[in-house]
């Protein structure tokens, strides 16, 4: 909870990834992918909840192996086609709160301070993405009103955060996980 409101959290993990077959069940530095959102989900002072959104039974799994709750979204929210903000607003139809925050699985170098960081900036407009030093997002934190995320996705107007490039780590080839 922040300034009285609520924060959710969602990671999204479908299982249909093309470049790397199962990235988000792979090992990272020890363990599962996943487990590294679940991980900085549970340390941020904010978060009131997670969710791990996933059609996958077997992300699932895991996802409570490392101490996540699952909810399993429909197969039309699985597809190529489906976006981030979909996936948000479903999970947030079944648990409403106040103001969500997107944790990609494939940012594993995020830290709890980072999410804590744009869930406070995104008090200024109603909106927070993280992005590199050289202002590319980097996929890690994206954070939005309840209210923002029912007229806007992330391509629109939004606060920035830039990360540190070491914590930038967007794991989307295979060779991305020797990195």
């Amino acid at each position: 909870m922040i300034n009285g409101k609520t924060v959710l959290a969602v990671i999204p993990a479908r299982g249909g990834s093309k470049r790397t077959p199962r990235k988000n069940i792979k090992d990272f530095r020890g363990k599962p992918l996943i487990a590294w959102s679940i991980d900085a989900a549970e340390k941020s002072k904010y978060i009131d909840m997670c969710f791990i959104s996933t059609e996958d039974a077997e992300i699932g799994a895991v996802a409570e192996a490392h101490g996540g709750t699952v909810m399993f979204r429909p197969p039309e929210l699985a597809t190529d086609d489906a976006t981030n903000e979909d996936v948000l607003r479903h999970v947030l139809q079944a648990h409403p709160a106040d103001m969500v925050v997107l944790l990609q699985p494939t940012s594993p170098l995020r830290t709890a301070e980072d999410i804590d960081a744009v869930i406070v900036a995104s008090q200024i407009d109603g909106a927070c993405v993280s992005y590199r030093p050289n202002l590319s997002k980097n996929g890690a934190v994206y954070v939005a009103s309840a209210d923002w995320l029912a007229l806007h996705d992330f391509s629109a107007e939004h606060t920035k955060y830039v990360m540190p490039l070491e914590r930038s780590l967007d794991i989307d080839m295979p060779e991305d996980f020797d990195a």
